[in-house]
């Protein structure tokens, strides 16, 4: 059973991005287990300790989403790959969310102040945790493996994270994807049974269904910026799936759906 035979082939997918952070601050245990009430699975994100062990936070950088200014033992730029899995457990990776609002759904109603300030302290997440949690309830998720270029966890990333998801007996509910795409070829190598996906940004168009099936992918992530019709169909008649990011419009995401997309990323579950 692959990633997609999770779901039915004609249902078009709502992914949570980074969990439910329009409601909960990102990439934390709280978000996700809002995202499983509303979503057809989730998008998280992956990178390294100095010590190697992954952890689930977006950025390079400690600074938007924690308060790690309030600890001297931590300096400018708060790198995460700077400091240990012990050091990072002091964090708090949810109150920002309270004092920032981002999506401003605090200042709307959305979401209710006291309903925030009642949840524990947010700790940033092992994926061995998360992981743990998704096996419990047979939910999927795409994990997105950060660049770890110029790190020591460069060449060992995608096994060590191949080797949690093969420990949680979850090969069939992950979907990869790193915008590194020679991490997707070291994951086909590795385990092929995992599905890949490639991630894209930048709009580059020359030979894309060739150079995707190089990479022995399934699945083409894109920004919604550089994604349009005729590539939706190109690659969905190529048998490539497509999963556009960040979607967060209504009418964005009929239109996608519309035109063949297979998911879209949001931030807004509705």
């Amino acid at each position: 059973m692959s990633f997609w035979e999770n779901f039915d082939k004609n249902k078009k997918l709502i992914v949570a991005h980074r969990g439910a952070r329009s409601i909960r601050p990102e990439n934390t245990m709280s978000a996700f287990k809002e995202a499983m009430k509303n979503s057809d699975f989730i998008e998280l994100d992956v990178a390294f300790t100095k010590d190697g062990v992954p952890v689930i936070i977006h950025d390079n950088t400690l600074e938007r989403t924690s308060n790690v200014k309030e600890f001297k033992e931590f300096k400018k730029p708060y790198k995460v790959k700077d400091y240990t899995y012990k050091q990072l457990r002091k964090l708090d990776f949810g109150s920002w969310f309270m004092r920032d609002d981002p999506f401003g759904t605090i200042k709307n109603g959305d979401v209710k102040l006291e309903d925030l300030k009642a949840l524990k302290t947010q700790k940033i997440l092992t994926l061995d945790r998360v992981l743990k949690l998704l096996k419990k309830h047979n939910f999927p998720v795409n994990i997105e493996i950060k660049d770890m270029s110029r790190t020591p966890y460069d060449k060992t990333a995608v096994k060590t994270i191949i080797d949690l998801i093969e420990k949680h007996v979850m090969v069939n509910l992950v979907l990869l994807s790193s915008f590194n795409h020679k991490y997707l070829r070291q994951a086909f190598k590795i385990n092929p049974r995992i599905d890949t996906a490639a991630l894209e940004e930048k709009t580059d168009s020359r030979d894309l269904v060739k150079r995707l099936k190089r990479l022995r992918v399934r699945s083409y992530n894109p920004a919604l910026d550089i994604t349009n019709r005729d590539l939706i169909e190109n690659l969905s008649d190529a048998g490539i799936f497509v999963n556009i990011f960040t979607v967060n419009d209504k009418d964005d995401k009929q239109r996608l759906f519309d035109e063949g997309a297979k998911s879209v990323f949001t931030d807004r579950l509705e």
